[in-house]
């Protein structure tokens, strides 16, 4: 029987691995972010980076053209030479900002983009926004009080009650337990051992909190806060009750005829207490949630079609214009730097700032190549709106621009576009689809609103199936299995037929 061996081995092995470098991994997060997070981003290399300083130029937005715009290439650098303004004889001008002859010989390409960015301050980017008024941005809703908080509205009333000493500590304790939508969700023995207290004062406690405002407050389930709310009002009736405390599942599942059979009361007065039933609210803490306060969103990019021709025009008015700080230049062209850590400190900073300002303008020209890519294909949308969308995927972007995908995914990311039909974030517009009848693209987004326009349309009475769906939408030139409907009823929040109809 042979015996096995182990024995110990030197070998060389040569692979190649991809490793993201720090700069990579910088400009990758770049991309992704929106104006603000850059802005927020450049400030702080500014802070770091004595060579980089903000330069004093009005704020404007960006309007990228062809015809203007330097090319970029897809060298390491970013932009093609030979880039840059006309002129340039004042104190800014290439002949008095030019970088040292030493790293002109190691790196001349680079330089030749500072230079470019030292003279036209972003001007081929640039284009002055006439009649802006630097007022229009200030909104007054910005400066209005804010909305009280459910925990505040509740401990306003604690402090009115007649709970004192470990019933108000209590009180307070419960509160900060309360959910979202003003449910009280316990462990029964933890709160005893926690407070101390017996299980009559925790209940009297919680007896008292759900006679707070808004009714229902306080509920431990949905069943306790429709009874709760429901026993508020002056006129009640034994069938609502009974209903909400034993047959809410089969209200949910809109068995009106088995609950008739069980009460043995018609159909009708079942369909009444019904109706009565969905006037409660089943999360009366919605209401004081944070949610419902107007979201302000700043859009990166405005896209209007003029004639034939798709304009977009980058928001770059929080994000500051960057240029070299010009008393290092100084010092390097005049050789008074003897140190070596010191020049070899600036040329580190110098290229860092370098690739800060790179990184900016690569990420705008992706930006708007990405998004004049988008309309071009959705076109339509400017006249017709959802109804105009063609299906559009990433990959197909990404191929047309040469890029990959998941740089078309970043771009798009967090990003708004204003359009004359409102603001919508860039990933609206991708969207599966299908081909119909006649030879069309159409995006899924419109199937989706003729499925909610359909269910609409329909009679209560006798709501249309997902089949009959499909055969309405078949008719229409548009042919996708029933499967399809169902997962786009879904996702759209509609009910099965079963469930929608009404007796």
């Amino acid at each position: 029987m042979s015996q096995l061996k182990l024995q110990l081995q030197q070998r060389l092995k040569l692979q190649q691995t991809l490793k993201l470098t720090p700069q990579l991994q910088l400009a990758m997060k770049m991309l992704q972010m929106n104006h603000l997070e850059l802005s927020d981003l450049v400030k702080q290399e500014v802070e770091q980076n004595p060579l980089l300083e903000m330069s004093e130029v009005p704020e404007t937005t960006s309007t990228l053209d062809r015809s203007e715009t330097p090319t970029l290439d897809k060298g390491e650098s970013g932009i093609a030479s030979g880039a840059g303004s006309e002129g340039g004889t004042g104190p800014e001008s290439p002949e008095a900002l030019d970088v040292p002859r030493k790293l002109h010989d190691k790196d001349h390409f680079q330089d030749e983009w500072i230079r470019y960015q030292l003279e036209s301050q972003d001007a081929a980017y640039s284009e002055k926004v006439s009649g802006y008024d630097p007022d229009e941005e200030t909104n007054l809703e910005e400066f209005v009080s804010t909305k009280q908080s459910l925990t505040e509205h509740l401990y306003v009333q604690l402090r009115l009650s007649e709970l004192e000493g470990p019933e108000r500590k209590a009180g307070e304790y419960l509160i900060g337990l309360m959910d979202r939508n003003g449910y009280l969700i316990y462990d029964e023995t933890q709160v005893l051992e926690t407070l101390g207290i017996s299980k009559e004062i925790l209940d009297d406690v919680v007896d008292t909190i759900q006679c707070f405002d808004p009714p229902g407050i306080g509920a431990r389930n949905v069943s306790e806060c429709l009874l709760i709310q429901y026993r508020t009002r002056s006129h009640r009736r034994e069938l609502v009750e009974k209903m909400i405390m034993d047959h809410l599942e089969d209200l949910a599942n809109n068995r009106l005829k088995q609950i008739a059979q069980k009460e043995k009361v018609a159909v009708e007065d079942v369909l009444d207490a019904y109706r009565e039933i969905k006037t409660l609210d089943p999360k009366p803490g919605l209401h004081f949630d944070f949610q419902d306060r107007p979201q302000y969103i700043t859009p990166d990019v405005f896209v209007e079609k003029i004639g034939n021709e798709i304009k977009v025009t980058l928001n770059d008015k929080y994000v500051p214009q960057l240029r070299i700080n010009q008393f290092y230049q100084q010092q390097l062209r005049a050789e008074k730097v003897a140190n070596k850590d010191t020049i070899s400190y600036i040329k580190e900073k110098l290229n860092a700032a370098r690739f800060i300002m790179e990184s900016i303008e690569r990420r705008k020209d992706t930006i708007f190549r990405v998004t004049k890519e988008i309309f071009e294909v959705q076109t339509r949308f400017f006249e017709e709106g959802i109804k105009g969308l063609h299906q559009l995927t990433l990959k197909k972007v990404a191929d047309k621009l040469g890029l990959h995908e998941s740089t078309i995914s970043r771009v798009t990311s967090s990003k708004w576009a204003h359009t004359p039909r409102g603001v919508f974030q860039l990933k609206f517009f991708f969207s599966s689809g299908t081909v119909t009848q006649q030879g069309e693209d159409i995006s899924s987004k419109h199937i989706k609103e003729l499925v909610q326009e359909t269910v609409r349309n329909e009679d209560p009475r006798r709501p249309q199936s997902d089949s009959k769906i499909r055969a309405i939408l078949k008719s229409k030139g548009i042919d996708i299995a029933r499967r399809t409907v169902t997962k786009y009823r879904e996702e759209l929040g509609i009910r099965s037929s079963s469930r929608r109809k009404q007796f």
